[in-house]
């Protein structure tokens, strides 16, 4: 990066076969809701509260992506800072979402869990108490 870029945004997307799937289950975990659609090829998803948190929602194979790229993410983990991991925490397993890493405190001060998407991607929800 150099000095004269001056970064405005930043919205992660999702590449995905799952569109539906994948919107409600952000909707579920985040409480997102769907700001604009593209029909059939792009969600954009953002907190009601907070709009300019956001997460976009794009068919894999949509002409968007170059060709090369049209392949579902590996090695992703998208990390969210929550106010109560404690809660959240909570709300997850009640909604019966599967753990991909149980709650648990880090050395450095985090406290955290992670549930996987519809794709495979990571969520790592925390906290710093």
């Amino acid at each position: 990066m150099t000095e004269s870029t001056a970064v405005t945004r930043l919205l992660p997307n999702i590449c995905t076969d799952k569109m539906e799937e994948t919107r409600d289950f952000y909707k579920e975990l985040l409480g997102f809701v769907v700001g604009f659609e593209h029909q059939g090829w792009y969600i954009q998803m953002a907190s009601p509260d907070k709009p300019e948190l956001q997460i976009g929602i794009m068919r894999l194979d949509h002409e968007f992506t170059p060709r090369p790229f049209q392949y579902p993410a590996q090695g992703v983990i998208i990390s969210v800072q929550v106010e109560d991991v404690e809660e959240t925490y909570a709300a997850v397993k009640a909604r019966g979402f599967e753990l991909a890493h149980d709650l648990c405190d880090e050395e450095f001060g985090m406290r955290r869990f992670m549930v996987a998407d519809p794709n495979g991607l990571l969520v790592n929800m925390f906290s710093f108490p």
